[in-house]
């Protein structure tokens, strides 16, 4: 399992990332380009040919061609709406208009506005499952009040990908509490998000399942 907990694609790895131009265009279009990475889709800046645009990698091999009118340009507010294409190298017939905010464009009303673009491409490949899978990433949390009345928090198990392994280390550690004299003042949540309240002569524990982020799967 990754030790990566957020939502994100990771960076593309080529010889460009060291170019001049190549990094002015990531940087420009980073609100983009790291909306698309939380899909998560692995994207890139191309430079192919003179030609600049954004790719967006799907899980059958094809890919997303986002562009404007023509190429991106160097500034995006100059981008005269996008227009966004599902394409195959290796696949010619593979050929989806997947959005078009262009000034001829069935979305031309939203402009250069990020949110529809983006809330149009996720909708694209969310529907037809060509983005990676993303899997929940839990812990057991435990979290503290001392007699001195000092707050501790820790990892307690974990991080775990798998819901009934977290479960299970959950059912340990609380076992561990109780045959060490602990008394259960509070619980709630059962097998989906459990969370106990534990009290010991002043001191209170409180232990639960925690979401802590999610990875690629």
């Amino acid at each position: 399992m990754s030790d990566h907990l957020a939502q994100m694609a990771p960076m593309p790895v080529h010889g460009n990332t060291d170019d001049p131009l190549w990094r002015k265009l990531w940087n420009a279009y980073e609100p983009v380009i790291t909306a698309l990475r939380r899909i998560p889709l692995v994207t890139d800046v191309e430079l192919c040919g003179g030609m600049f645009g954004i790719t967006a990698q799907l899980t059958d091999g094809s890919h997303l061609w986002i562009s404007s009118v023509e190429e991106l340009p160097l500034d995006p507010t100059e981008v005269e709406g996008w227009h966004v294409r599902r394409a195959d190298e290796d696949n010619p017939t593979v050929d989806d208009l997947v959005y078009n905010s262009t000034v001829d464009g069935e979305d031309s009303q939203h402009g250069n506005n990020v949110v529809p673009l983006v809330q149009a491409i996720t909708t694209f490949v969310t529907e037809r499952r060509l983005a990676p899978k993303l899997i929940d990433v839990l812990c057991v949390q435990l979290d503290a009040v001392t007699k001195d009345h000092r707050r501790v928090s820790r990892l307690f198990q974990g991080p775990f990908d798998d819901r009934d392994a977290a479960v299970k280390a959950y059912g340990y550690a609380t076992y561990g509490l109780l045959e060490d004299g602990w008394r259960r003042i509070h619980a709630q949540g059962g097998f989906d998000w459990p969370l106990t309240i534990w009290e010991l002569n002043g001191e209170i524990v409180t232990v639960y399942l925690a979401h802590v982020g999610q990875v690629i799967a």
